[in-house]
């Protein structure tokens, strides 16, 4: 089964090995130093670190999107090179965060003018997140909980979920809409979550991208 009928049908995929046990201990040690030396917002019991490709400091972290194979896996998720990465960046440190469903919400849900459970003049919705752990979750439950195929209804369903365990090294793709959580309580070390969003070239990705970025540049208070 190809990658894009992965997505399509069950909502997320796992690409195994991307990075090296030493560009990901790489990547740690520079999420860490900028943790140490700035103001972080909180978030969900932890941090986040929203919209860092600015920060110079983590330039390495941020070019990861760009990783040849995860944009190889990119073209066959999309079928074409016509996607973007659409603005939404984060780095999440130690964020305990329930069920839900990656969507505009709150003050930029305004953004969303169609329904993205719906097509729109015969587009649909197409927007991934792309995520890297910097630490090892096979051996554990705090790594991604998601429900397969719930990016295919509007309500939050959670019956048949099941614990994703990637290793150091892979990387999880899903379908923005689906069902998911994080860790359901803290941690002695740091659990440190990088991702992106990439989305087709249509009217859902352009509203997405647009209230992304205003929410992304809420000052810290």
């Amino acid at each position: 089964m190809s990658l894009k009928d992965q997505i399509t049908n069950q909502g997320y995929v796992i690409l195994n090995s991307v990075f090296t046990k030493e560009e990901i201990e790489g990547y740690r040690k520079q999420v860490l130093n900028f943790k140490n030396n700035n103001k972080l917002r909180n978030s969900d019991k932890g941090f986040t670190i929203p919209d860092f490709i600015r920060h110079k400091e983590l330039s390495d972290v941020g070019n990861t999107r760009n990783n040849e194979k995860i944009q190889t896996a990119l073209l066959d998720i999309f079928g074409s090179d016509n996607y973007r990465f659409c603005a939404h960046n984060d780095i999440g440190i130690n964020r305990i965060v329930g069920w839900h469903k990656d969507k505009l919400n709150g003050a930029v849900e305004k953004y969303e003018t169609v329904d993205i459970w719906k097509k729109h003049n015969g587009e649909q919705h197409e927007i991934v997140k792309v995520l890297i752990y910097l630490e090892d979750h096979s051996n554990d439950n705090d790594g991604l909980k998601l429900v397969p195929k719930s990016h295919l209804v509007r309500h939050k369903k959670t019956e048949g979920w099941i614990q994703l365990k990637p290793k150091i090294g892979d990387v999880v793709i899903f379908d923005q809409r689906i069902t998911h959580r994080g860790m359901a309580k803290q941690v002695p070390s740091p659990r440190i979550l990088i991702s992106f969003g990439f989305g087709k070239n249509n009217i859902f990705t352009h509203n997405f991208e647009k209230g992304t970025i205003i929410r992304q540049n809420i000052k810290i208070k």
